[in-house]
This record gives C-alpha cells, sequence and structure tokens, in this order.
C-alpha cells in the first residue's frame, strides 16, 4: 500500500464522516503514519500542528480558553491500554452544592472541549484500540461509529483513526466485533516497502549509517523466536539512528544495536560500521574509476563516509565523483544525493554545477 493512496483514504474518510481502523503488526509504522499525515495535512490547510499529549497542562488550559482555534490542526494520540481511568475519555459530573439547589454539569476532558468546536480541524487517534477494557472499547466504538461521546459531539474536521495489532501478534488483544468493522474503514496496514521507508527516513534525517545498511540488505523486519529477545521492526532503526547520531564509540554503537534489533541483524549492522573505519573514501574521491572495482558492501560503505564527511570535501571533487560513478554506478550516485538531501544548501550548488542531463535523470526520483 502507497503512502500516497493512504493519504488519499484519510482524505476521502474525513472528507465523507468515515472512521478508519488500521491493522497490523507491532512496530511496522502505524503511529507513525498517522503523525505524518497529519504534519502534512496541517501544512496543507496553512495551520500549526499541535501534538495534545506533549502539551503541559498551563499550555492545553490556554486553548480551551482560546476562542479562536482556526489557526491549529490538533493531533489527540491516546494509548488506550494506558489509561486506567474511563472518565479520562468520558469526563466526570461534577456536582454543584448551592444550598438546597443541587446542580450537576459534565466536565469533560480538555481534548474533548477542543475537538467538539465546530471549526476545529485535527485527527483523534485511539492507538491500542484491541487492548483496551471492554468498557473503553464501547466508548471509543461509539467514537468510531458516530464521533460522540453521551451529547458531546466532535467537529465535522475531526478524523478519528483507531490502530492496533493482530491477534497473532498480541493473544491477549481483544477481538473487534465484525458489525463494528461492517461500518469503519479496516485497513490491514503491512507496512512501506524498503523504499518508500528510505525516502522517510531522509526525510527525517536519520543517520546515514542506518539508511545505508537498510538499503543495503534490504531489511526491515526479523523476529526473533527466543523470549525476552529484540526483534526488528522499522521502528528499530529509528531508535537505533536517534540513539547513535553524532557517535563514534564502537563499544556504544554496538551496545545500541543489541538492544533494538534482532540479533542477527545487530551483528550485520556492526560489521557494517566496522567497514566504516577500514576504508578511505578520499582514496575514491580522487580516483572514483577505484570505485567500480569494489564490493557492494564496500560501496555503500564508501557512499555512506563521503556524507559523513561532507564538510571536509571541495565540492568539485565531489561533482566529479558523482558525475564518474553515475556512467557505471547509477544506483550509487543516487545514494548519494538522496543522502545530501539533509544538507540542502550544498545540495542546490551540486545541481548548479552538475550536468543538465544528469539532473534530469535523478530529479524526479529526488522529488520527495
Amino acid at each position: 500500500m502507497k503512502k500516497e493512496t493512504i493519504k488519499k483514504i484519510f482524505d476521502k474518510a474525513l472528507e465523507k464522516q468515515k472512521s478508519i481502523i488500521l491493522i497490523g503488526d507491532y512496530g511496522i509504522g502505524k503511529s507513525q503514519l498517522v503523525y505524518d499525515y497529519s504534519k502534512q495535512k496541517a501544512n496543507e490547510l496553512g495551520k500549526e500542528l499541535i501534538i495534545w499529549h506533549i502539551l503541559n497542562e498551563n499550555e492545553k488550559k490556554q486553548f480551551v480558553e482560546n476562542a479562536n482555534l482556526d489557526n491549529y490542526f490538533f493531533l489527540v494520540d491516546i494509548k488506550l491500554q494506558s489509561v486506567g481511568d474511563i472518565s479520562k475519555i468520558t469526563g466526570i459530573p461534577i456536582i454543584i452544592n448551592n444550598n438546597h439547589n443541587h446542580k450537576i454539569f459534565w466536565e469533560l476532558p480538555s481534548f474533548l472541549k477542543i475537538l467538539s468546536r465546530d471549526k476545529v480541524y485535527g485527527i483523534l487517534f485511539l492507538d491500542e484500540i484491541n487492548m483496551a477494557s471492554p468498557s473503553l472499547q464501547s466508548t471509543c466504538f461509539e467514537l468510531l461509529l458516530q464521533k460522540k461521546i453521551g451529547e458531546w459531539k466532535l467537529s465535522d474536521n475531526i478524523l478519528i483513526v483507531g490502530a492496533g495489532n493482530t491477534l497473532e501478534v498480541n493473544i491477549s488483544a481483544n477481538p473487534i466485533p465484525k458489525p463494528l468493522l461492517n461500518r469503519v474503514l479496516l485497513l490491514h496496514f503491512e507496512g512501506f516497502d524498503i523504499e518508500e521507508w528510505i525516502k522517510w527516513a531522509i526525510t527525517k534525517k536519520l543517520d546515514s549509517r542506518v539508511i545505508s545498511f537498510v538499503k543495503m540488505f534490504q531489511i526491515l523486519k526479523k523476529d526473533s523466536e527466543e523470549e525476552l529477545k529484540q526483534s526488528t521492526r522499522p521502528r528499530s532503526f529509528e531508535i537505533l539512528s536517534d540513539m547513535i547520531q553524532n557517535e563514534e564509540d564502537l563499544d556504544y554503537i554496538t551496545t545500541i544495536a543489541f538492544s533494538v534489533l534482532e540479533e542477527s541483524t545487530a551483528s550485520q549492522f556492526i560489521a557494517f560500521v566496522k567497514l566504516l573505519s577500514k576504508l578511505n573514501y578520499k582514496e575514491y574521491l580522487e580516483n572514483p574509476n577505484k570505485f567500480v572495482s569494489e564490493t557492494n558492501e564496500n560501496k555503500y560503505a564508501i557512499i555512506t563516509l563521503i556524507e559523513k564527511n561532507i564538510k571536509s570535501i571541495k565540492i568539485e571533487e565531489l561533482i566529479n565523483f558523482i558525475t564518474q560513478i553515475s556512467k557505471t554506478d547509477a544506483e550509487f550516485s543516487l545514494l548519494l544525493l538522496m543522502l545530501l538531501k539533509k544538507h540542502e544548501k550544498l545540495l542546490d550548488k551540486i545541481f548548479e554545477k552538475l550536468d543538465k542531463a544528469l539532473i534530469d535523470r535523478f530529479i524526479k526520483i529526488l522529488t520527495f
């Protein structure tokens, strides 16, 4: 399933007032899909994306008291498995005693005070929906089907997305009733393919060692058969990148790799990191023809080293290297240009001096 297809489905579901449930393996990018769509939709609408759960209580209160929310797009992400008290979703009754006159009013949770406003735009993301308690599930089903809790209806500009793991992955998950599934868009999400993930990783500026490794070994998912042993998922590589960014300490990188990746994947990654220390990228910049005779693994390592050391490389030398290897190893010149997207100003200078025929050859692929 292409990312563009999913965005189209989300857009149409919002337009037609339909809710969505994403079902798939853990760690494959269901949550990231919702976050990326929220960011893209906010940009399209010219609004600022507000991620509700990262706000402190004072910031939430300011939004609740703000009469004009036209400039904002809200993403409310609720991990249902960790919601112990259903009142965190439904709100609570408040009793006011005034002599003999007792009044009861319903105090909504702050996120519902926002999402129930008529003109507010956003997404209510109900994650881990099949891990919620039965009573909490019932409330979530009401939201998914009717976009309301009790008398409080959500804005027509709010898209509700639920997400959960398959029963095969999580045997403690509660099955979702079929009559409910028949009333929503049920998307079985298997994750993005390698090329889609590479593009995503580059836009998120993940560590080039991680990107090159995934590209070379074509691996995003691998399970361990042992208890309390890590499995590899797309999320694993994102965590790995966050933890090793700008780090060269091999013992540290090894420890992190084995803490987030399946063992054989971690071993392969460490072998790749060690290879980086054995190669001199300058030799290949000075003599691009030498690059042609190298193994694929060495080529990935060399490209990675060039990106990592880009600040110390002369642009003329870089352009010559890209031009020369594009004649025999176009996929590696393209990979280098993709990795250089995080250095936008430098990439602009390269395109100013690169042969037009070569630019025309790669420009469509590099536009993401």
